[in-house]
């Protein structure tokens, strides 16, 4: 099974650069979103296979967001940057209050994403927060894990990432 997940990664980052071309069109902020996309699946794969979100992707991705913002959509910055501290906050406190239920990676992916989708980071978080419930909830009803299990939580904050650029009203990247 663990020999198919990278073909697989692979075939669903294709997947979301393709829609995400056609929904945003070949130019560079289409470009600029279809490399989020791939870094989400990365991260999620990564996640899936050795729990945990590793800086070499999300910072840059970050960082990304703040240089091209700063460099093209000067009227977003204040927004993701705002975004991006109140979503680390916010996560932070989620962390130390669930004493391990989230991971600092977990911490700076939200931050990665406020600082991404601004305003549109919270219905994004909100979206992988209930799908990661959703999922926690499958287990403990489908007896695959018990109340004190732990799981990857990147994936469902990524997929709430994945949704948001495909289906939210973003500000551009470019």
């Amino acid at each position: 099974m663990k020999r198919l997940a990278g073909p697989a990664a692979v075939v669903v980052a294709a997947g979301l650069v393709a829609v995400t071309l056609v929904r945003y069109g070949p130019g560079w902020n289409g470009a600029a979103w279809s490399a989020v996309q791939v870094a989400l699946v990365a991260l999620a794969w990564v996640d899936l296979r050795e729990r945990r979100l590793p800086n070499a992707i999300v910072v840059p991705l970050g960082a990304a967001a703040i240089v091209l913002r700063a460099a093209f959509e000067h009227d977003a910055l204040v927004e993701i940057l705002v975004a991006g501290a109140i979503a680390f906050a916010v996560f932070l406190v989620l962390a130390v209050a669930t004493r391990g239920g989230l991971g600092m990676g977990d911490v700076k992916l939200a931050a990665a994403e406020g600082l991404l989708f601004g305003k549109a980071a919270v219905e994004a978080l909100l979206l992988g927060v209930v799908l990661g419930g959703v999922a926690a909830a499958l287990l403990l009803v489908t007896q695959r894990a018990g109340r004190r299990a732990t799981y990857a939580y990147g994936p469902y904050l990524t997929l709430g990432a994945a949704i948001a650029i495909l289906a939210f009203r973003l500000p551009p990247l470019v």
